[in-house]
């Protein structure tokens, strides 16, 4: 996937041309996908690399993590065709989990290799609602809050990868659509090795 805006400066890396706006770049079984970090990224949920309307959009990083965040929250559609990251929720099966425990997630600046540490299906929650909510990680306060965390991820997960994380450790997290529910999501935490 090659994809820039006419006039935006372009830098080749590992064989990947990346434009200035385009922050990563991660590979599943079927597609590759660019991420986009901007401080509007919702802007992303229906607009394609030229900045066209597209009702898939493109995945995008949540405005609030930056590069050096505990957890990148990544979001993308789970779109009927096949495209964006509707193979995420094959990670329900811990079959194709066994056969896909690695995420590939490239920057400008590094390659990354990610374990999966859980799979699970949440929601968005009422902000009334007292509960850990996946998508508020993204910076751990102390220790003892990114334990928590962890906790939280493996005590949701549909079965247990065996991996977990310390304190220090950076994550991703990928995010798309469910429907169990009301707001549902289906999410996939993973560990930088």
């Amino acid at each position: 996937i090659t994809a820039h805006h006419a006039g935006d400066e372009q830098t080749t890396v590992n064989g990947r041309e990346w434009c200035e706006q385009r922050t990563g770049y991660c590979e599943d079984d079927y597609y590759g996908h660019y991420y986009w970090e901007t401080e509007y990224p919702e802007k992303y949920l229906h607009t394609n690399f030229k900045r066209e309307y597209s009702f898939g959009g493109i995945p995008f990083i949540d405005a609030n993590c930056s590069a050096d965040s505990d957890n990148l929250l990544i979001y993308g559609h789970n779109m009927l065709d096949g495209s964006m990251f509707r193979s995420l929720p094959k990670y329900e099966s811990k079959s194709y989990w066994q056969a896909l425990p690695t995420i590939h997630f490239d920057t400008l600046y590094e390659e990354g290799e990610y374990e999966v540490l859980a799979a699970f299906y949440d929601r968005v929650y009422y902000t009334y609602e007292n509960c850990f909510k996946f998508y508020q990680f993204i910076d751990a306060a102390d220790e003892a809050d990114f334990n928590n965390a962890i906790s939280n991820f493996r005590s949701k997960a549909l079965y247990d990868t065996g991996v977990t994380a310390a304190y220090g450790d950076k994550l991703i997290t990928l995010v798309t659509c469910a429907y169990h529910v009301e707001d549902g999501r289906f999410v996939v935490v993973a560990r930088k090795k």
